[in-house]
C-alpha cells in the first residue's frame, strides 16, 4: 500500500501538486487546505497518500497531514459522498474545525461548505459523529500536526494525556514557527521525546 511520498515539490495548482521522487514525478490531487500548508516549490515535502482505484478511474490523492487523510477516507464511506465531494469538504474547512462541528452536531458549519447540502451534512454527522473524535482529552492539542506528534508518541509507548500536555507546552516556543511544516513536526517530536524520557 502506498502510504506516503517524500520528495521535492515541483508545482502547486488550485487542486493538485507535483512531487519529484528520485526522478519520478507524481501528480497528486489534493485540497486547498493541504496546498496552503505545504512548503514552497523546490523544497522537500512529505505527502500522505491514498490511491483511489475504480473500474474507470485511478487517481492519487494526497494530504499534508495524516489527520486530513483520515478524514478524507472516513468521508468517502458516507453514502452520497464520493472522493470529489470529500475533497471539496476538506477544502472548505480545517480538520480541527470539521471535528468540532461533528462533535457538537453543528450542521451550519458543514452546510456553509460549497457543494454540501443539508441532507448530506446530516448523513455525515449521523455516520461519523463519535467515530472520529478521540475520547481522550488532549487538553488543547487541536491542530492536525500536533495530533500526529501525539499519536507518534503514543505509538512509542507514552501516555496520551501526558503527551498532549508536553506537545502543547512545546508549541509555545516561537522559534518553531520559523521552520517549515515538516521540520516543525520533526522538532516538536524530538523535543517531546527528550522531555518525556
Amino acid at each position: 500500500m502506498l502510504n506516503s511520498i517524500r520528495g521535492t515539490l515541483t508545482y502547486k495548482s488550485e487542486d493538485q501538486v507535483g512531487v519529484d521522487c528520485g526522478g519520478l514525478e507524481w501528480a497528486i490531487d489534493t485540497t486547498s487546505t493541504s496546498i496552503s500548508s505545504l512548503p514552497q516549490v523546490g523544497e522537500e515535502v512529505l505527502v500522505y497518500t491514498h490511491l483511489h482505484h475504480t473500474q474507470d478511474l485511478m487517481k492519487l490523492f494526497g494530504f499534508s497531514t495524516f489527520e486530513e487523510r483520515r478524514l478524507f477516507l472516513a468521508l468517502k464511506t458516507v453514502n452520497g459522498v464520493g472522493v470529489s465531494l470529500a475533497r471539496k469538504i476538506l477544502s472548505g474547512t480545517t480538520p480541527s474545525r470539521f471535528l468540532r462541528a461533528l462533535d457538537s452536531e453543528d450542521l451550519s458549519v458543514l452546510e456553509r461548505i460549497p457543494g454540501l447540502g443539508k441532507k448530506t451534512a446530516q448523513k455525515i454527522v449521523l455516520q461519523l459523529r463519535g467515530s472520529l473524535v478521540d475520547a481522550d482529552d488532549l487538553e488543547g492539542v487541536v491542530s492536525s500536526q500536533e495530533k500526529e506528534v501525539v499519536d507518534a508518541l503514543v505509538a512509542m509507548g507514552f501516555e496520551s494525556k501526558a503527551a498532549g500536555k508536553v506537545v502543547s507546552s512545546i508549541l509555545r516556543s516561537p522559534e518553531l514557527y520559523d521552520l517549515s511544516s515538516n521540520e516543525r513536526e520533526k522538532e516538536i517530536l524530538r523535543r517531546a521525546i527528550v522531555a518525556m524520557s
